[in-house]
């Protein structure tokens, strides 16, 4: 949800002049209050430092990259491995 909010947050600095004239007077927690970042990540792009709204995206990017939670995907076999594990492979002693 962070980086989507970001990605708002930079789209509407693109169309809304009042996000880089507010970023360059140094009251970019202004809009940031306006948009949907957490408390805690909120805290941390406020206290970012940037000669540019460019450099500003850039940081916010890396910062929201590195507290997003990694979505553990399904990893599933291989079709050239097939679904057979190592130890089933044929030509090993089976003991009854």
């Amino acid at each position: 949800m962070s980086m989507q909010t970001l990605n708002q947050l930079v789209a509407r600095s693109i169309i809304d002049p009042t996000v880089l004239k507010t970023f360059e007077s140094g009251h970019i927690d202004d809009v940031l209050a306006e948009m949907q970042f957490s408390p805690m990540l909120r805290k941390k792009l406020s206290g970012l430092e940037a000669g540019s709204f460019a450099e500003f995206s850039l940081l916010a990017y890396r910062m929201v990259k590195a507290t997003e939670e990694v979505v553990r995907r399904v990893e599933l076999p291989s079709p050239a491995e097939g679904l057979r594990d190592d130890r089933d492979a044929p030509g090993r002693e089976q003991v009854a």
